[in-house]
């Protein structure tokens, strides 16, 4: 099974990883420094779908990557969708693979 990345680079908006099928596998949180973002992750192409990451805020005054989060395997049947609310930037990668 091929292992696919895809980088979300945004500023206080959200987009659709992918709208196929997928497994979550991972995602790391980088911020400016100052500007605290709050993040979840949707099984969906929009923000309708099922939480597959619950909503939670990552601070922004930590040192480096600022919000790892661990790996999850965690299925997705209608894709990945990550919305994001953030006064900043913020640069949220998201390790996932085709099922």
């Amino acid at each position: 099974m091929s292992r696919q990345h895809m980088r979300v680079t945004t500023v206080s908006s959200s987009q659709s990883v992918t709208t196929s099928p997928a497994v979550l596998a991972g995602m790391q949180v980088g911020t400016d420094g100052a500007n605290d973002p709050i993040i979840t992750v949707y099984d969906g192409t929009d923000s309708t779908g099922a939480e597959i990451v619950p909503t939670a805020s990552y601070d922004a005054s930590a040192l480096g990557l600022n919000g790892f989060v661990a790996s999850y395997d965690k299925k997705a049947y209608n894709g990945i969708y990550v919305e994001i609310t953030c006064g900043g930037a913020v640069e949220v990668t998201i390790d996932w693979r085709n099922t």
